[in-house]
């Protein structure tokens, strides 16, 4: 336990025995040809064999280191250039390299020289993304939520996928699942929260997101800091004496590592906020486009998640474990020349070199277990202090190109890795516990101590003659051929496996929480429905009406148009009426002219008759008599004529009248009919 393991110190001499189990810079198995492959396979077992136990003896462990080639970009298909690593499919233990060029000579083609590097690990192009994470970093994140500190960075040149590998495609699937391009951080969030939310014990999770850019750390996620605009960010300015208000490392000496004063640690509740945590991070960090690779980073990111988690026992202790995993992702290094950089990136791919290098002196002096490590020359080291020789488990994902044009910078990161395969930490647990579990574990260690002694005191065994042993020694390497065969592909399917369960796991607790909520839509779908019922039989009875309204609407226009009818013709004849009126008054006042000239002629005659009278007395008399027989028969003959005429005038006023008496009885037809029309 972490109480009982001894103080590492890398300034202490090692002892011999120690210092002959460790594999320093002879020891570590150089690249070999492709010829000597089993042998060197042989060796390499029996050298991994006796560092496990090394291992079990002194509590160190080797750094993990997993190799990842990708397929060839569209560039080196354009460029022509061939494959030159192979590897035993999507996962093996083997990488190999063509060193040169094949030469042809007189029509015979020499195959090239090869090197064959073993690694923990060695993902092929067909290897995606979940393989990946199954096989290197979940065994991680199970450690951190034991309670140790893990550290997973990924080197290589510059465009051979690190970003990719450690982040991917941040985008979520619409079940809430990552998607099949994420990186390694977004499923380790996704998966620290589901297993976190199904255990029954408390925890926090907090976050931080740092950049070392030209030798300046930077908040990525402080609130003042604004995320990069154009060609202009806010990362470049400044530089490494430029540090203030800026973050400052201190050691630690307490936990035998280093701290970044004013780094924010920000706590999020699930995978949603820490991803857009993330998100708003990956935004701010230098990125700029070179030959290699139009999105390249320019500077180091260190993505860090720790972990509380406090459980109760059954007799009421506690339990606290705190766990923490650093996710690196370094830039790329680059040669400044193939890339094109200049001015600017010039000096900044200047600084991704400088600090790469100071790291391989780090891990050259780790190797070789010298008394002075170079950690203080760079602050990438000082950041990975801890993870190199501490007390933290590292792997390292190395990504490497299969082109040819790569040869030189793929061998060095081959180099390299093999290099950092050989450091070894001393992981401990964070974690306190109870007393009791304390003497649980002393009385199961010396009880099973014990049981050694008393069996090599014994000296049980069990022996076989010389003939017998080799028969069973070529059947069980027949046996273990077949059985690595089968192990290999069911590590392939278990790891599909392991893909579709998680997969399946988080999809059916999203199913869960969908089904919840598709209870609430059927209920409020069922309110819905109520209303919707009154509503449909409220138009029912609004289209009804309106029918009704409709038919009584064209009723109406019906007899309008018979009304309109009726009244033009009553129209008609009223002017023709009035026209027969105005004739008959002109008539009429013809007449009366022609007998007011009548009267005024005769009284013209009476007076010229009066005048001669006088003058002719005595013919008057005479005449007297015949006049008045005359004008007796004139006053006869005008008052028959006025008496005529008065009659034909009465039979037209009559006659008018008649019509209209019709006309207004035809008026009180209609007016009636109107009136029972509207009381309808």
């Amino acid at each position: 336990m972490a109480a009982r393991r001894p103080t590492y110190s890398r300034s202490k001499p090692v002892n011999p025995r120690t210092r002959i189990t460790t594999p320093s810079l002879q020891n570590v198995p150089p690249p070999i040809d492709q010829r000597t492959r089993f042998d060197h396979s042989a060796t390499s077992l029996a050298s991994t064999k006796s560092a496990k136990s090394s291992e079990q003896e002194d509590g160190e462990t080797h750094i993990r280191v997993v190799i990842r080639c990708r397929r060839r970009s569209d560039r080196e298909i354009q460029e022509n250039s061939p494959i030159i690593v192979s590897s035993h499919g999507a996962k093996s233990n083997e990488v190999t390299i063509e060193t040169c060029a094949p030469v042809s000579s007189l029509g015979v083609v020499t195959l090239p020289p090869t090197r064959t590097y073993p690694f923990d690990l060695v993902f092929g192009p067909e290897a995606d993304q979940a393989m990946i994470y199954h096989e290197v970093v979940h065994p991680l994140l199970d450690e951190v939520i034991t309670g140790y500190n893990c550290t997973l960075f990924a080197y290589g040149q510059t465009g051979t996928g690190k970003t990719y590998t450690m982040q991917g495609d941040l985008s979520p699937t619409p079940m809430g699942n990552p998607s099949a391009q994420a990186g390694m951080i977004p499923r380790v969030l996704f998966r620290l929260f589901h297993q976190l939310e199904i255990s029954a014990a408390d925890y926090s999770v907090k976050i931080s997101f740092v950049e070392l850019y030209n030798e300046e750390l930077r908040d990525l996620l402080a609130n003042e800091l604004s995320a990069p605009a154009g060609s202009t960010q806010p990362m470049g300015k400044g530089g490494p004496s430029d540090n203030q208000g800026g973050l400052k490392i201190f050691d630690d000496v307490s936990k035998k590592g280093v701290l970044i004063q004013g780094l924010e640690e920000i706590p999020v509740k699930d995978a949603a906020d820490a991803l857009a945590l993330l998100t708003k991070g990956s935004h701010r960090r230098q990125i700029a486009a070179t030959k290699f690779n139009d999105h390249s980073s320019r500077s180091h990111s260190v993505f860090s998640i720790t972990v509380h988690i406090k459980e109760t026992s059954s007799i009421g202790d506690d339990l606290l474990k705190v766990g923490k995993l650093n996710l690196v992702d370094l830039a790329g290094s680059e040669n400044i020349g193939r890339s094109g950089a200049e001015n600017k990136r010039a000096r900044e791919a200047g600084m991704i070199n400088q600090s790469l290098l100071t790291l391989g002196r780090v891990i050259n002096a780790l190797v070789d277990r010298s008394s002075h490590v170079p950690y203080r020359e760079s602050k990438l080291t000082r950041l990975l202090q801890d993870s190199l020789g501490g007390r933290t488990k590292t792997c390292i994902i190395a990504t490497i190109s299969p082109a040819r044009s790569n040869m030189e910078e793929t061998l060095s990161t081959l180099d390299y890795a093999l290099r950092a395969k050989s450091i070894r930490n001393k992981p401990e647990v964070n974690q306190r516990m109870t007393r009791n579990s304390l003497l649980k574990e002393y009385v199961a260690e010396i009880e099973r101590l014990k049981a050694d002694v008393l069996a090599a005191r014994e000296k049980n065994g069990i022996f076989f003659s010389e003939e017998t042993w080799n028969q069973l020694s070529a059947e069980q390497e027949l046996r273990q051929t077949e059985m690595e065969e089968a192990r290999k592909q069911i590590e392939i399917v278990e790891s599909q496996l392991r893909s579709v369960r998680e997969e399946f796991e988080q999809s059916i607790s999203l199913l869960m929480k969908r089904d919840g909520e598709l209870k609430e839509t059927k209920e409020c779908l069922k309110e819905t429905k109520g209303v919707l019922e009154v509503k449909v039989g409220q138009l029912k009875w609004a289209k009804n009406a309106l029918e009704e309204e409709v038919i009584v609407r064209q009723a109406y226009q019906v007899n309008e148009i018979k009304l309109d009818g009726v009244a033009c013709e009553l129209k008609q004849v009223a002017a023709e009426s009035v026209d027969d009126l105005g004739a008959l008054f002109d008539k009429i006042q013809r007449k009366a002219k022609t007998f007011s000239s009548n009267v005024k002629a005769v009284s013209s005659h009476g007076r010229s008759i009066a005048s001669e009278v006088a003058a002719l007395s005595v013919k008057l008399d005479d005449f007297m008599k015949t006049a008045g027989h005359m004008t007796e028969n004139l006053r006869a003959e005008a008052k028959a004529s006025l008496n005529k005429e008065h009659e034909i005038v009465t039979a037209h006023s009559e006659r008018i009248d008649q019509q209209l008496q019709r006309i207004q009885d035809s008026l009180r037809v209609i007016n009636a009919k109107t009136t029972r029309l509207s009381k309808r």
